[in-house]
């Protein structure tokens, strides 16, 4: 089962005295920490499990918006009720984790530019099963989900 993040990043705002940023999205900044008139950006993450894992829609821009971050982990009990405990992650410790993300993906951002330009229909139904019309959730099972449903709109065509 699934638990919400939501109250759960509302708890870790309240408890270590963040505050939401305005316009907030989620591309963005998750939380703000004011001191001394600095405002330091936050990312928070939130998990039922010994382990905390990305986003759905991992990509560039999650890297973009994580570089410079302080994190901040919660770790809950099963339910997602519970705090356990928490742990805070400066941005140069993140940064190897972010880097080795980025590494990851980038060659599937790289073949997503080249390849179609290069590819034949008949080597496209090799890869995928033939179709009159792909659907959005074609393309991210392809690509692992690595644009926005508004990217994936703006590039498509029949």
């Amino acid at each position: 089962m699934t638990v919400q993040d939501d109250s759960r990043e509302n708890e870790l705002i309240q408890l270590f005295n963040l505050e939401r940023p305005v316009n907030l999205s989620r591309s963005r900044t998750d939380a703000i920490l004011t001191l001394n008139q600095l405002k330091i950006p936050f990312e928070l993450k939130s998990t039922t499990k010994t382990s905390v894992t990305t986003v759905r829609d991992f990509g560039p821009e999650h890297i973009k918006k994580w570089r410079g971050k302080h994190w901040l982990f919660g770790f809950y009990e099963k339910g997602g009720k519970t705090l356990k405990y928490c742990l805070y992650a400066s941005p140069e410790m993140m940064t190897p984790w972010i880097s080795e993300k980025s590494d990851y993906v980038v060659s599937d951002y790289k073949l997503a530019q080249l390849i179609p330009e290069l590819i034949s229909i008949s080597l496209l139904y090799e890869i995928v099963v033939e179709k009159e019309v792909y659907t959005v959730e074609d393309a991210q099972n392809l690509q692992k989900r690595q644009y926005t449903i508004q990217e994936y709109r703006n590039k498509m065509d029949l």
